[in-house]
């Protein structure tokens, strides 16, 4: 399984329609809403804003894809097997078209949205795919800059902190680092967020 390390934006024209294509990255739904309100915001004139996405949740793996308007499977579902191809979790690609008077016909929008996907994709920074986990820990004031030290060296990244009686840290860590925290740290309370 692979995800976007970095995204892209990419252009072409295609007997006068002009087509953008966006990869994008999300966690969640909320997160992949969010970028592609922000994408229709910035092209508020655009007659469609196909887009397919993969994420990995407690159910296991969520595809999804919308055509937009367009004839149904030429716009969202070639978007959606470049992902598939790809093995993309956590992200996106979504392609904004503006009409330019000429129909394409169903194979013609097939092969521009796919096209246009594909450049934005090859263009974009593909990496690894890793699962993470949130934790919660309580520790002693004392410990606390040797526990932000240990788990950057995990890959890992402090989400939250509070401070109280001890002080309460929200980590996101790599799911194979687990092992070696607890191990490094057998006295600490962790629970899985």
């Amino acid at each position: 399984m692979n995800c976007f390390k970095s995204i892209s934006t990419q252009e072409q024209t295609i007997q006068k329609s002009r087509f953008i294509g966006y990869t994008f990255i999300g966690e969640t739904k909320q997160d992949i809403l969010r970028t592609l309100q922000s994408i229709a915001k910035e092209h508020p004139h655009a007659s469609h804003l196909a887009f397919a996405y993969q994420l990995k949740t407690e159910h296991g793996f969520e595809p999804y894809y919308s055509d937009a308007g367009e004839p149904s499977g030429t716009a969202g579902k070639p978007l959606l097997q470049l992902i598939d191809a790809h093995q993309i979790i956590g992200g996106g690609i979504g392609v904004i078209r503006y009409y330019g008077g000429i129909n394409l016909g169903t194979g013609g929008l097939t092969r521009a949205y796919g096209g246009t996907g594909k450049l934005a994709l090859t263009h974009s920074t593909i990496e690894a795919y890793v699962e993470y986990i949130k934790l919660k820990l309580n520790i002693n004031y004392n410990e606390l800059d040797n526990y932000i030290h240990v788990i950057h060296s995990m890959n890992g990244s402090i989400l939250d902190k509070g401070f109280d009686e001890k002080v309460s840290l929200l980590v996101k860590l790599p799911e194979t680092q687990l092992g070696k925290l607890k191990e490094r740290f057998p006295m600490t309370e962790m629970n899985r967020f």
